[in-house]
């Protein structure tokens, strides 16, 4: 059995919008009103005023009460969240934005054209879709996506892993400043519970921690994967993600360590500098793959349409089905991805205005 031990906090506010004042913003925070018999319920009240200078920050807001710290903890991360973490995530169509939920409508339509050293040429077109279902507070959406991690894959060239997507059900049972559960069921069948928690650790470092617990076709399976964030200078955000894998299809664990760097050129090119090492425990502990790739990414004629191309460089193993024995020693591959993505619907996420 598993254990998680949630600790969560959620600094409450009411957020009205006064007649002649700055618009309040309380797309954060939940409201708690605790009412007593004989005393009228207090109010707890943020107004919001904007930095031209820096759209993220929440130093110039006012309230009607004494901060405490944990109101200070808040604040830090809402503007964290505001930072280019969220804006990267976006750009790039990080599978997150899926993962956790947008509010509306969500489509992403990707196509794949891969020249790589060993296979030649390839095509592969994925779609992924998150519909907010009506009467539901956002609580249930309707998703068509991909079965694997896709943004795993892109960060290890030459990582093969099952393309299949499936149509399914997510339910949100949890959702607040830190702390993020979703059940989701697909009709291949499988059954996934995903928890996620974030945690702002030192000044400008956040760490995320991911659970999930899948049932596919009658095969138990659990992945773990931790990640550190940490943004500088505006225009460049370092993310190190770990990941394991636990199956009954196997034994042992699968293991990955990824590190990217991203790189804001402007509002619509990025850069990402890319490099991996994945591998295996059991039979007997190898790394299978390593990785380098650069990214470059533009959103181009329309805000809907981007293109990217990624040459990489790997130098993987092959082993048999059984993982027992070496097809094919230790070698240099070369590839090269052009991807052609569009982008639908009418969902949202806080982003970061464009900085000088």
């Amino acid at each position: 059995m598993l254990f998680l031990l949630i600790i969560t906090f959620n600094a409450q506010a009411v957020e009205p919008v006064p007649e002649n004042e700055d618009e309040s913003d309380n797309d954060d925070e939940d409201t708690y009103v605790e009412a007593f018999p004989t005393e009228p319920a207090e109010e707890y009240d943020i107004y919001r005023k904007e930095n031209p200078q820096d759209p993220c920050d929440r130093g110039l807001d006012t309230y009607n009460y004494e901060k405490s710290w944990y109101d200070n903890t808040q604040i830090y991360i809402n503007s964290g969240f505001c930072e280019p973490a969220l804006w990267f995530d976006n750009f790039f169509a990080n599978d997150r934005v899926f993962a956790e939920g947008p509010a509306g409508t969500y489509v992403r339509w990707r196509n794949n054209f891969i020249y790589d050293e060993e296979d030649y040429f390839q095509f592969k077109t994925s779609l992924n879709i998150s519909v907010e279902l009506p009467g539901t507070q956002d609580k249930l959406r309707l998703t068509y996506e991909n079965d694997e991690d896709e943004n795993i894959q892109d960060i290890a060239p030459g990582n093969t892993a099952n393309n299949t997507s499936s149509l399914g059900l997510q339910l949100q049972v949890l959702d607040n400043i830190r702390s993020k559960i979703t059940v989701s069921v697909s009709f291949s069948p499988s059954l996934r519970l995903r928890y996620r928690y974030t945690y702002p650790g030192l000044k400008d470092l956040t760490l995320r921690f991911t659970q999930e617990m899948e049932r596919d076709q009658a095969v138990n399976s659990g992945r773990t994967l931790f990640e550190v964030e940490k943004p500088f200078e505006q225009r460049f955000l370092f993310r190190s993600s770990t990941e394991g894998r636990v199956s009954e299809a196997y034994d042992g664990v699968d293991w990955l360590q990824a590190f990217v760097l991203y790189q804001r050129l402007n509002k619509k090119t990025s850069l990402s500098y890319e490099s991996s090492v994945n591998g295996i425990t059991e039979p007997y502990t190898i790394a299978t793959n390593y990785g380098i790739a650069v990214r470059f990414k533009k959103n181009f004629h329309r805000k809907w349409l981007f293109y990217e191309i990624a040459p990489a460089l790997s130098w993987p193993i092959t082993l048999d089905e059984s993982r027992d024995n070496v097809i094919t020693d230790r070698r240099s591959r070369w590839s090269i991805l052009f991807r052609f993505e569009v982008h639908f619907g009418n969902a949202h996420k806080k982003r970061y205005e464009d900085y000088n």
